[in-house]
Formats: C-alpha cells, structure tokens, sequence
C-alpha cells in the first residue's frame, strides 16, 4: 500500500449525530418521483423538458444569478428499486416539471420523492464526481438513438453491488447574470475558434485547417452562442467500505457513452479522497443539501447536453419504478 492510500480516506464510517444530518436537506425541497411508461418509445433525449423548465432570474443589476438551481437524481437505496426524481426549490417550479415532462412523455407518472441520504449508523459513505476531461466550451454527444441513461441503469441492475446503496445526482442552473465570468468565457471560447480555424505554422510552411478542426470550431460557436447550464454530476456511495473507489469508477464508467469523438470531449473522473474525514462529509453534506458548495467542479452545459444527462431509462429493468400500464 502507498503511502497516499495509508493517509487519504475515501469513505467515512458515520457517528449517529452524522447519519442523522445527512439523512435531509437543509433546505426545504420539493422532491417529485418519475416513473416512465413501460415499453413505450420514450425520446432519447428531454430537450423541449430542459427548455420549458429553464428560469433566469439575476440581482444586483443583473451581476448576480439568482437562477433556481434544479437536482435530477436517480437513487438506488436498494437492489430491488431504482428511482428517478426530480427536486426543485419552489412548489411552483415543481408544477412546472411535472407539466413540462408530462408534455414530452405522455403517459409519465409522478409520485413523491424522498430527502437526504441512505445512510444510518455505522454506515460508510464516500462518493466522487465527474467533470469535463477538456476545456468545457468543447461539446459533449448528444445525438442518441437510445437514452443515454440506459447506461447507467444497466450498471444498476439489482444483481450488482448488492451491498451498496447509490445517489446520483446532476445540479443544474442557468447560466445568466455574472457578466465579467461570461465574458471571460465566451472570450476563450471564441479565441480558441480563432485557433481551429486559422491556418497553422508548420517546420515547413502552412497548411489549412482540416475539415476536423473547422467542425470542431462550428460545435464551439454553435454551444458559445445558446443556453447554458452550470452543471455538476456526483455521486454518494453508501456501503462499499475499501470498494468505494472502485464502485465510483463503475459509476463514471457508465457516462462514457457521452464522450463526443468529434470534439474530444469527455467525462473524467474524481473520487474524493482526504487527510481529514471532515472533507469527505462536507462532499457528503452537499449532495444532501442539492448544493454545489465548491464541490463537483461544476461545468458549463448547453441546453441539448443536459437533455442528454437528465434523459429517462427506456430499458425494462426488473427494480425500475414504471407507470401503471
């Protein structure tokens, strides 16, 4: 064993007075349960749901966002039962998913949802998050023929990790307000079109761009351009002692179906490890809380990339909660 591994945790064994924090939110949120028709078409992507519930508020002269921050969560607190939920900061903005997602998956049904984390005492817990493996104005896929959440849910099926318990999480916000963030990133974004679409210097001579490299530059002014979201995907793992960094990688394994090989971009990989316990359950806290709270490096999103991460399964799994037929 490294010396790393002897003094960095992955996981925490939780205290009574711990589990009971991490067990609800302290904010109050209103948690809607999705269950998608059985054996039915579903689309494969929620772009007309990812548009409808988009809300832009700012402050202070529009410097601030004061954008609602929305929690897409699919939960496996058991093997026998994986359930997809929503949670929204406001009743009305409940209303509005449960209106929006009814208006692209006719047949969908709602139930309520649940708070906190599964856990109790004695109880390990850990989790990591996934960010951009490039620079974040480079796009992610998002054409699928099937949802991409398939993926996941596969990975989920109530043979595996039977020990373990699981809370993944995607936060979203607009991006509106913050002027001089945006500015900055559009600036970049904008000059590294620039950089694919001039031509290049070589030992000997120049040469043109490649017909890579200028679509390269298309998807960047075409995601620069339109709706963004402040993005973060987490996940808590919840029973899986010294596997707890393996089980994360099983997790972020699933979200490989999202790299673009146009552009490069992918998903990468971080499991949160600490010299102190106390990081571990501030990570912890925050997922419990729907908060990003300088945890999971939050990326810049377009509108069709996070139709493509709150997707709904489309595969019959024996623990997914489905619509009554």
């Amino acid at each position: 064993m490294s010396i790393r591994n002897r003094l960095y945790h992955d996981h925490v064994t939780l205290e009574e007075e711990q589990a009971e924090r991490l067990s609800y939110s302290s904010e109050n949120w209103y948690n809607v349960e999705v269950r998608p028709p059985k054996d039915e078409d579903l689309p494969a992507t929620l772009d007309n749901f990812a548009a409808g519930i988009r809300e832009l508020q700012t402050k202070w002269l529009k410097l601030r966002n004061a954008s609602p921050t929305i929690a897409f969560e699919i939960r496996r607190h058991t093997p026998k039962k994986l359930q997809i939920q929503f949670s929204t900061p406001t009743k009305r903005l409940e209303r509005k998913v449960r209106t929006q997602l009814s208006n692209q998956v006719p047949g969908v049904e709602f139930d309520e949802g649940v708070e906190g984390l599964p856990v109790g005492e004695e109880s390990t817990a850990g989790g990591g998050f996934l960010t951009s493996g490039r620079r974040d104005w480079y796009p992610f896929r998002t054409d699928f023929d099937d949802p991409p959440v398939n993926s996941l849910v596969s990975t989920f099926h109530r043979h595996a990790m039977q020990n373990t318990s699981f809370v993944v999480q995607v936060l979203f916000k607009p991006v509106v307000g913050e002027r001089i963030q945006r500015w900055l990133w559009k600036k970049q974004a904008y000059k590294q079109i620039q950089y694919l679409k001039k031509e290049k210097e070589q030992l000997w001579g120049s040469r043109s761009p490649t017909k890579r490299e200028k679509r390269q530059a298309d998807s960047i002014e075409a995601k620069a351009g339109n709706s963004r979201f402040h993005t973060s995907i987490r996940f808590a793992v919840i029973g899986a002692d010294e596997y707890t960094k393996s089980r994360v990688k099983e997790l972020a394994g699933a979200y490989n179906t999202y790299e673009n090989p146009e552009t490069g971009q992918y998903l990468d990989t971080v499991t949160v490890e600490a010299l102190r316990e106390q990081r571990i359950l501030d990570f912890l806290q925050a997922v419990a809380n729907r908060n990003y709270a300088g945890w999971g490096r939050k990326f810049q999103a377009s509108l069709d990339e996070l139709a493509a991460f709150v997707s709904l399964p489309s595969n019959s799994r024996e623990n997914i909660q489905f619509a009554e037929p």
